[in-house]
């Protein structure tokens, strides 16, 4: 299954909705339980000679149960989507403080391509895992054995022909997109590589039609194109073979308790309405592993997404301030002694410096002035500045506004 320790970490705060999403899920499950053994035994009274008239109660019990498991469904499917977009906020929030963290020092020296596809398209990625995967997980790997204590109080033999083949399609898909994962990966870095190209090439078209690479830059692009058009087509095949493991698992369990029920009722070992009951439990045995093996697939796509978040959190700021008060950690002593601003944070004053700037802090204050200033570029008709004098006192924040050439990047 695709879990991780590190992603699991951020659900901290939000695993009593999680847990309820399941429990939803789980009585869900019940209802639909209890639905098809009722309807399973209305079946068999049809089928030994009992007329409409004397079924009307069980088939308004039939009703109201499916009415009780849309809603339980319903609850399930909004406190999944809330849970996961709090999970996302908290996430958004914690890459913000690590890039705010890093600072330029270290995206001078990366591309920004790769950040930004983690950031916006990693954390959308994330909202399935955590929204509709994991609780769909729970719920496909609980309910087989809850069903199979029902199934056991009717018919034993049947009940356990179900678990087997209810475990085998559980495990065996997961089994496969385990040993197939590196495929996920490879699309997931063929992805990457693709957004991190075409967005340095829309942000520096002007520049690479200024040096004449538009053509060398879009051909790039078509190979990496090519590249994530395979990965894509090869991991799709591969979702869809672990569908059909699923399937197959499934048509097995349900022919295996067929053909041993049907032996059992010519032998007199069990009624047929015993029968009818327990296949239709076996709808409800198979259908969540039916939903699991739609969204196994998001919870790869999702946890592979997830490993370029995870190596952004990990980075260390190559730049870090010698403050208590740093951002990025409130209230907690910095203890870097790098020398510098290389290896950590910054270096601490000699003692004699030390006493001198507390002796002089007042005149110490950051501040920045221009006095009659006046700057033209190489060429230019007109200065750009001329006679500026500017004063931008310590706390202070100042706007500068003006016409387009008047002179505000300058």
């Amino acid at each position: 299954m695709y879990l991780d320790r590190r992603l699991w970490a951020f659900t901290r705060g939000v695993r009593l909705r999680i847990a309820g999403a399941t429990l939803a899920g789980l009585l869900a499950v019940l209802a639909g339980t209890a639905r098809l053994a009722l309807l399973g035994w209305v079946l068999g009274r049809v089928l030994t000679g009992d007329t409409l008239a004397e079924l009307v109660g069980p088939i308004g019990a039939v009703a109201a149960l499916i009415a009780l498991r849309g809603l339980l469904e319903y609850g399930r499917t909004m406190a999944a989507h809330h849970t996961a977009a709090r999970v996302q906020r908290r996430l958004r929030g914690r890459l913000y403080e690590q890039i705010t963290a890093l600072g330029p020092a270290h995206f001078a020296q990366t591309r920004t391509g790769d950040v930004v596809l983690s950031v916006v398209e990693g954390v959308q990625q994330l909202e399935v895992y955590f929204g509709q995967y994991l609780p769909q997980l729970f719920v496909s790997a609980l309910t087989p054995f809850l069903l199979f204590a029902v199934v056991l109080a009717i018919d034993p033999p049947l009940a356990w022909v179900f678990l087997l083949a209810a475990i085998a399609t559980f495990l065996l898909p997961a089994l496969w997109h385990r040993w197939d994962s590196r495929h996920s990966f490879a699309r997931s870095k063929a992805y990457s590589a693709y957004g991190a190209e075409f967005l340095d090439a829309v942000q520096g078209l002007r520049t690479l039609a200024a040096f004449g690479q538009s053509h060398s830059r879009a051909r790039l692009l078509e190979e990496r194109g090519r590249a994530l058009f395979q990965a894509t087509m090869w991991l799709l095949s591969t979702n869809t073979l672990a569908r059909g493991i699923s399937d197959v698992c499934i048509a097995l369990g349900a022919a295996g308790a067929l053909a041993i029920g049907t032996y059992r009722v010519q032998a007199a070992q069990m009624e047929l309405t015993a029968l009818v009951v327990v296949l239709m439990l076996g709808v409800e045995i198979f259908r969540p592993l039916r939903e699991l093996r739609v969204v196994l697939h998001q919870g790869m796509l999702g946890l592979s997404a997830a490993q370029g978040i995870l190596q952004l959190l990990a980075l260390k700021p190559s730049v870090t301030d010698g403050r208590a008060d740093a951002p990025g950690d409130p209230g907690r002593p910095r203890t870097d002694n790098a020398v510098g601003g290389l290896g950590g944070g910054a270096a601490p004053l000699p003692p004699d410096q030390k006493e001198s700037s507390t002796a002089n802090r007042g005149s110490l204050d950051p501040s920045l002035a221009l006095e009659n200033v006046t700057f033209r570029y190489p060429g230019g008709r007109s200065a750009a500045l001329e006679h500026l004098t500017l004063e931008v006192a310590a706390g202070e924040r100042v706007g500068v506004v003006g016409a387009s050439g008047a002179g505000k990047s300058t």
